[in-house]
């Protein structure tokens, strides 16, 4: 059963107007609640877990700040919220990795890519980079998905004594990659398509996770 809303004067203004332009009441709980998801993965990714304040999230999701805290306990649980992604990022990994170690550099690649590029999980991953360039306290949650999610994810599909070491070079190369083309922006990683990263790295993993 979904929280009822806080009984709160303040709380309850969850109609008010917002950068969006919403006004009315909100009565849908559960819309409430994605649209400050929304708004925070928008926030986290363009300023990091530091710039990013509840109020200008509860301002960009158009409801009253109180409704922030009471549905995430505070910026570090809508941090954590925000990484929730609409794909299960295991699962993925397991469909790239069903079709064997050949030519599997190429397909994390292009699989890496897309997913950043996508509007539904690209805001949550590059919020994860942003934060760990800026060593900010969101810097546990990123550990944490990197450890579990990345690295577990790959060594557990290679069947070699240095496994963990191969998962990790590989999961830094992905990470620098993105850090790059997505925080940084240098010009030339932005420039270059999604094939072309494909031939230029896919090689490189294919290296690390196959390779003699």
């Amino acid at each position: 059963m979904p929280p009822r809303h806080p009984s709160s004067p303040s709380a309850g203004r969850a109609g008010r107007t917002g950068r969006a332009g919403r006004s009315g009441p909100r009565t849908d709980r559960s819309d409430v609640r994605s649209d400050i998801l929304a708004a925070a993965r928008t926030l986290f990714a363009a300023q990091g877990f530091r710039g990013t304040t509840l109020r200008a999230v509860a301002d960009a999701a158009g409801v009253d700040v109180a409704l922030v805290p009471y549905y995430f306990g505070n910026k570090d649980g809508l941090f954590a919220a925000t990484l929730e992604l609409p794909v299960d990022p295991r699962a993925t990994l397991d469909e790239v990795f069903a079709a064997g170690l050949d030519g599997i550099g190429e397909r994390i690649v292009r699989t890496m890519a897309g997913l950043l590029e996508d509007e539904q999980t690209g805001p949550a991953l590059i919020a994860i980079m942003r934060s760990a360039v800026a060593q900010d306290s969101g810097n546990e949650v990123v550990r944490d998905f990197v450890l579990n999610v990345i690295l577990e994810g790959y060594a557990r599909h290679l069947d070699v004594p240095d496994a963990n070491r191969r998962a990790a070079l590989a999961a830094t190369q992905l990470v620098g990659l993105a850090l790059g083309r997505h925080v940084l922006r240098i010009p030339p990683l932005v420039e270059m398509t999604v094939d072309d990263l494909v031939e230029q790295v896919g090689p490189t993993l294919q290296r690390y996770l196959a390779g003699d």
